[in-house]
């Protein structure tokens, strides 16, 4: 057993290490782990100091703003000192640097430049794929991206002219673009597009850039509009290409496909990111490894799984399952994150049309049904399949013998996945504040209940084995590709919060539902109850449940809060963020332990005996019972049986159901009897 565990760890890293995070951008192989390889880019203003700005305005903010349009985590820190401009030290995956310098050093504008097709570049003689294609007689560089930024650097060209890297999109395209091309303009612009611009989408695989009347950028609009053709729009390095003009404003476009919609939102959002002052690159040093931040990225998701784990085990009090089990499927759950990335990367690889990044159109509302159904194919079935395939293990088993124990391995075998699962978004976003709380309170859960659709129907196939559990997978695989959906379709998010409320709901209904039952034996099958001659008696405090469940929520939010501000202010959590949080992270597991106390159960009366909170007793084995202030002391073989809390009312009722099992007495004429048995 041993050495299996050994193996399934060992698979489990390798997977991280390099496979794509599943529902997210896929990553090369061999992508280095968070502090591994980092390098700290140093970066100095240019020219005039920055006036002080005000709480997430000043540099560092921006900063970090523009790197998390782009998808970058980073850590970034302010550094002032008298006698030199102020610097930036950022610190980042060597991999990312290239990216990260294009973005820093540019200020957030649109250069217009004026296209020079007559010049002619002497190319290196390592330029081996020279394209000549211009009937003009136009000379260009062809290649990767990466390559043809390398190519601008390398070649030489006279100070009246510069080069920039332009894309050359075609429908096969995904989100990125594979081909790249130089472009020689003038170096002087035709003008900015800055104050006053304002970037929206285009109604098409295109950006729109119109003006404010009166300002800088409409009178630069205004002089370009006659020969769009002529110019380029220029962010930094990068051509995004000639213009055309209609409508008062600048439209640029990026192809053809889905892949052109998603490339136009991700420009979009950065166009849309605050101006930076002018920033050179003084200084790239090599970091040692960080290991602290790697062993936090590898330890903090399976403690906020662990976490959750010990809320949902308050659910099964009555016949807990053994640990060794629980470990074993969270384990599985785990390693089932690496099948279900080669999946999903198998099937995002054969088709444009399967590929979640892709059909959502870079988020446009008229998408959602398609990439409701694709989420739902290729991320629902793939990720619920694989969590249902790692708690076959504990299905088998014959500790697996009453209802609520699907539910139970269900949302074990999730908290494994969403663990491994975060283990990478946490290396990918350094483990930023924000993003650890989110994941925290949204997408954790979120498995969880996912896990809890088709764990109820592994467990109701003890009470009934005629129940479809093919179905119920199907039903949380939608919800899953509901959820992500939402997730990435532009205004939806608050939706998938919602979902996840409805869902939190429909967890407590399953829960009730399957605490109706106890163990599963063959006595009890033998009795073949049916379902309506049973009586069921609501007990619990239901206005308890609904403030805590309320003040959890709302805590969570309030540690997000919390979180956000000192991302923007320190970035990293100081001995004030841990003090603050600490102070809202006692009341949260308060109130979830209150949502666990409280939650309304049923008091379950048959011809079979007594269910409560999954602790089921035949009549033969009840001596008597009695009432204490809010409850019904049941006295059994085996321990005592405690019934409520619940009003006067409902005790009376469930007082009248017990003396017409066991009789006027209560019972009490049963014990002598009981007891000469023993």
């Amino acid at each position: 057993m041993k050495r299996v565990l050994v193996a399934l760890l060992c698979f489990l890293v390798l997977g991280l290490l390099g496979c794509e995070t599943p529902g997210g951008q896929r990553e090369p192989l061999a992508t280095p782990f968070a502090g591994t390889k980092d390098v700290e880019l140093t970066y100095e203003v240019v020219g005039a100091p920055i006036p002080a700005q005000g709480f997430g305005k000043d540099l560092r903010a921006l900063v970090l703003a523009r790197l998390g349009a782009a998808q970058i985590g980073a850590d970034v820190d302010e550094d002032e000192a008298e006698g030199r401009p102020p610097r930036l030290h950022i610190v980042v995956d060597e991999s990312l640097a290239p990216r990260v310098d294009e973005l820093t050093t540019w200020t957030g504008t649109l250069l217009v430049l004026e296209r020079d097709p007559t010049v002619v570049l002497a190319a290196p003689a390592t330029s081996a794929n020279l394209t000549r294609g211009g009937a003009d007689g136009e000379v260009w560089y062809e290649g990767r991206r990466g390559d043809v930024l390398r190519a601008i650097e390398t070649w030489t060209i006279d100070r009246d002219h510069k080069i920039v890297a332009e894309p050359i999109p075609s429908p096969s395209d995904g989100l990125a673009v594979l081909r790249w091309r130089t472009r020689v303009v003038r170096a002087a612009p035709r003008g900015e597009l800055g104050d006053g611009a304002i970037v929206g989408w285009g109604g098409a695989p295109n950006i729109r850039v119109r003006a404010e009347s009166g300002s800088p950028s409409a009178a630069v609009i205004d002089g370009v509009k006659d020969d769009p053709a002529g110019v380029v729009l220029a962010r930094g390095r990068i051509s995004l290409g000639a213009p055309a003009f209609a409508n008062d404003a600048l439209h640029v476009d990026f192809g053809e496909g889905a892949g052109a919609y998603a490339r136009a939102r991700r420009e979009r959002i950065l166009l849309a990111t605050p101006r930076l002052p002018p920033l050179r690159r003084v200084d790239a040093v090599g970091l040692p490894p960080n290991r602290t931040l790697t062993i936090a990225c590898l330890v903090v998701p399976i403690l906020l799984s662990l976490g959750w784990l010990f809320f949902i085990r308050r659910f099964d009090r009555a016949h807990p399952e053994p640990m060794w089990l629980i470990g074993a499927t969270f384990l599985l759950g785990a390693v089932s994150t690496v099948p279900a990335a080669f999946v999903e990367e198998l099937l995002a690889s054969s088709s444009h049309w399967l590929d979640p990044n892709l059909v959502t159109y870079g988020g446009q509302m008229f998408a959602f049904p398609l990439s409701f159904a694709v989420f739902t194919v290729v991320v629902g079935l793939t990720e619920e399949g694989a969590k249902r395939a790692a708690s076959e293990l504990a299905v088998r088993r014959a500790e697996f013998d009453e209802p609520v124990d699907g539910i139970v391995y269900g949302i074990v075998a999730s908290l494994g996945f969403a663990a491994a699962e975060n283990i990478r978004y946490f290396a990918i976003g350094r483990l930023n504040a924000p993003l650890v709380i989110a994941r925290c309170f949204m997408s954790v859960p979120a498995h969880m209940f996912f896990g809890a659709l088709w764990g109820y129907a592994l467990g109701h196939t003890l009470v009934d084995p005629k129940t479809r559990r093919w179905a119920w997978i199907a039903l949380a695989a939608a919800c899953h590709g509901l959820f992500d959906a939402l997730l990435s379709t532009d205004g939806a998010g608050i939706l998938a919060v919602v979902l996840n409320l409805l869902l939190a709901s429909a967890f407590v209904a399953l829960v009730r539902r399957s605490l109706r039952h106890g163990p599963i034996t063959d006595e009890m099958r033998a009795a073949a109850i049916a379902p309506e001659d049973r009586a069921l008696f609501r007990v619990g405090r239901p206005l308890l449940f609904w403030a805590s469940a309320v003040l959890l929520h709302a805590l969570a939010f309030g540690i997000f809060v919390l979180g956000a501000y000192y991302q923007l202010s320190r970035h990293r959590p100081s001995m004030l963020f841990v003090v603050g949080s600490t102070v809202l992270l006692a009341p949260l597991i308060l109130a979830a332990l209150g949502v666990a106390t409280a939650l309304p159960l049923d008091v379950v009366v048959d011809s079979y005996g007594i269910t409560f909170a999954g602790a089921a007793r035949p009549w033969r084995k009840i001596r008597a019972y009695k009432r204490v202030r809010d409850h019904i002391e049941v006295d059994c073989e085996g321990g005592p049986l405690l019934l409520g809390p619940a009003p006067k009312a409902t005790l009376e009722e469930i007082g009248a159901a017990l003396k017409a099992h066991l009789g006027a007495s209560g019972g009490q004429d049963r014990v002598n009897t009981l007891q000469s048995r023993k």
